[in-house]
């Protein structure tokens, strides 16, 4: 793999043309006859905590503006990682949690006690629970994908990478936007936001405010053909409301003051499929004589399954120029609640279920930074302080009938707990432009460190009861367990010309030890990786090319793996791992309608050392030289628009298309655990009208219907009389409707 990497990148600095495309930096650029107009349409970017230019910032990042999210069909994460390399993103297989994976790196543990290594911010506001995450990007000025690990300005657990969404702020214009769609599965779908001035006298406090809401809703992917009155009929489904409010207070030019509130709530829960008809026949137990039906989005579950999940955050953003220098005030209160049912055997037959998983979590963060702000001088620096604290208490119950366990024995398996997690940084980077010295050498240099303390105090246990031996195993325990770590940055950047950078970096990452709650021992190690990474950056053809690449090997000590096995979950600290990868993204004006953009990412993900217990057999494994989870050897993403001027409006045709080799959900890399390679197509027609008031979009997204698996879980052992049956969960199959909308 290694020499096909090389050879990839060799031929693709000998022939950029022959790439034919790109995705990276979504800002539009210039054609030959309209360069002046197109380079002002780069996207800006907050990425190193300082605004710039994304073709200046010597990272692989790609940014993504909010006018291209809907012309793109990037509606949520599922989509977006079909857009952006080395992105993967799949639902958890008992509905409601996400798995985000960047270059290899992800986690399964979303339990209270876990941390996913890929970082999640809205606004700057860190997000440690996966529920977080928002279906519906709207109201989004970009979205920031910074991939390898941000071990300095961003810190606590983003050894993958970070994924920032920031929203459009309050302003000066008095204005509004609002559209509604409509698609089969019933879907439908009203957005909206507004905009108000309320005091705008220069001389005074100047008072705006923004006001932004979605509700989405549709009908389940997946049909339950369960007649029994217990059972539900919305896998899949979407019920979905978000409300956002904000105030922007500039007291001078140089001092400003958001505020920030918003509530979300998602009501259906995420399909899951349990695979009997891939299981051993002498393993299949009472579904022996019943009718399994392979199709993936067809099930049979009698018992109920019900999903609520709600949250919302607070946020308060300062930033104050005082001159020479900027201080910027972050600070933060989320708070969430979860409840989930799941019918665990996907049968009429109430084999087992999960009687209820329950979460509720408070979080509060601080993040304060001062930032040199005299863009002329050569040194630039910032230097802050971050404080996390996060309580969270869970409950979950596990219930085997005992219809399919031997001699009909079942039990009833709970556990829960609180875990309160403290951590705080102190960081600093410093970048040293020589351009701007006597030297008058176009390279700047950068260093970073930032010092990490994590402490989680756990108070939980475990309840294995067997009514019918009269058996129960009770444990629990109460630990607080501690880490520190060091990690930094150093990294060089020349700018060749004005529209052509090379950069390299070394960076460490730290993804903080934890507890599996309710599990014994449940402590685990932190995970540390070191990424060595080189790549260019460039604006090619008068401004009708962006095009960017770059190299990366990431070396992983300790890797947390969650497993989900056939007698209960665990994290094995894996002894060693490591990524190697290319990736390229691109955009090209072949004339002033026609955009075409791509995106390729090669990539090999393996363990070096990994002694462990098989998930599914329960015997000794050795999963050396197997592939990470979630991690395929290759995604291509291919997209084109042509914008037809007409004297009715502009008319927009775009196709967007996305291959991916196989991978694999769990460790032991089997079939049963596979996704075989797979393509998605989306197609999309636009109408603006002359005064870009009215639009109308059509959309049909997956036209092939594919599909594919999300994610994988085993289920117990005595679902399957010893043999794990795999637990699938799907991305979304064949969708097509319409969207109206109008600004006002």
């Amino acid at each position: 793999m290694l020499n096909r990497l090389s050879v990839a990148l060799l031929a693709h600095a000998a022939g950029v043309a022959l790439l034919n495309a790109a995705v990276a930096q979504d800002a539009p650029v210039a054609s030959p006859e309209a360069s002046v107009e197109r380079a002002d349409e780069s996207v800006i970017v907050t990425a190193q905590r300082r605004k710039e230019n994304v073709q200046k910032v010597p990272l692989a990042i790609s940014a993504i503006g909010g006018d291209r999210l809907d012309e793109q069909a990037i509606v949520g994460f599922e989509s977006l990682s079909a857009r952006v390399p080395s992105l993967r993103f799949g639902s958890g297989v008992t509905g409601g949690e996400h798995v985000i994976t960047l270059r290899g790196l992800s986690s399964q543990n979303t339990t209270s006690g876990g941390d996913s290594p890929v970082a999640y911010s809205v606004d700057g506001v860190y997000m440690a629970r996966s529920t977080a995450i928002d279906p519906e990007f709207f109201d989004v000025s970009r979205i920031e994908v910074l991939r390898g690990p941000q071990g300095t300005l961003y810190g606590r657990n983003s050894i993958g990478g970070s994924v920032n969404v920031i929203t459009n702020k309050p302003d000066d214009e008095l204005g509004g936007y609002i559209d509604a769609m409509i698609g089969n599965y019933d879907a439908r779908t009203i957005r909206g936001w507004a905009n108000l001035p309320i005091a705008t006298d220069e001389s005074g406090v100047q008072v705006f405010a923004r006001i932004t809401g979605v509700y989405a809703e549709h009908d389940a992917y997946q049909k339950n053909s369960s007649t029994l009155a217990s059972a539900t009929h919305d896998g899949d489904a979407q019920d979905f409301y978000l409300l956002r409010g904000q105030l922007l207070f500039k007291f001078s030019p140089d001092v400003d003051l958001l505020l920030s509130a918003s509530t979300s709530s998602n009501g259906a829960p995420t399909a899951t499929k349990l695979a009997w008809g891939t299981a051993p026949a002498v393993n299949r137990g009472r579904f022996i004589g019943q009718v399994y039906d392979p199709d993936p989005r067809h099930t049979s579950a009698g018992y109920p399954e019900t999903f609520d999940q709600d949250g919302s955050t607070y946020s308060a953003t300062l930033d104050w120029d005082m001159g020479g220098v900027t201080l910027t005030s972050i600070t933060a209160y989320t708070e969430g609640t979860w409840f989930q049912t799941n019918d665990a055997d996907s049968t009429s037959l109430d084999i087992a279920h999960l009687n209820y998983w329950t979460m509720d979590s408070q979080q509060f963060s601080q993040e304060i930074r001062l930032a040199s702000n005299d863009d002329s001088a050569a040194l630039r620096w910032i230097v802050g302080g971050f404080y996390f604290n996060e309580k969270v208490n869970q409950g979950f119950e596990f219930v085997d009938t005992g219809l399919n366990a031997p001699f009909g024995t079942g039990f009833v398996f709970t556990n829960g707990g609180d875990i309160e997690t403290t951590s705080w940084a102190a960081f600093a980077q410093l970048d040293y432009d020589l351009a701007k010295t006597s030297a008058e050498i176009p390279l700047t240099i950068t260093l970073g460190l930032r010092y990490t303390a994590d402490e989680k105090h756990v108070v939980d246990f475990l309840n294995y009861h067997i009514p019918d031996f009269a058996f129960t195993l009770f444990q629990s325990k109460n630990v607080e367990p501690s880490w520190n770590k060091l990690t930094g940055k150093f990294g060089l950047a020349y700018q060749a010309t004005p529209d052509f950078m090379i950069y390299a970096s070394v960076a460490t990452g730290y993804l903080a030890g934890g507890e599996l709650v309710g599990n014994f021992p449940g402590i685990y190690d932190p995970e540390t990786v070191t990424s060595y990474e080189g790549g260019f950056k460039s604006t090619l053809a008068n401004g009708a090319v962006t095009l960017n690449a770059s190299i990366y090997h990431t070396d992983i000590e300790d890797m947390q793996v969650f497993v989900q096995d056939i007698t209960g979950s665990r994290i094995d600290n894996a002894g060693k791992a490591h990524v190697t990868g290319f990736e390229a993204e691109a955009v090209f004006y072949l004339t002033d309608a026609l955009r075409v953009n791509a995106g390729l990412s090669l990539m090999e993900a393996k363990y070096d050392e990994y002694v462990t217990v098989d998930n599914r057999l329960g015997v000794p494994a050795n999963f050396a030289g197997h592939r990470l989870v979630q991690t395929p050897e290759y995604t291509f993403a291919l997209g084109a628009e042509y914008a037809i001027e007409t004297s009715f409006g502009t008319v927009t045709p775009r196709v967007d298309a996305f291959w991916s080799g196989d991978l694999y959900f769990l460790s032991a890399n089997t079939s049963y655990d596979r996704q075989k390679a797979y393509s998605i197509i989306d197609l999309g027609l636009t109408w603006t009208d002359p005064g870009d008031r009215w639009t109308v979009a059509a959309f049909l997204r997956n036209a092939g219907d594919a599909d594919v698996i999300a994610n994988d879980g085993l289920q117990s052992n005595t679902i399957g009389l010893g043999f794990g049956i795999d637990n699938y969960t799907y991305l979304p199959p064949r969708t097509f409707g319409v969207r109206i909308g109008a600004h006002f």
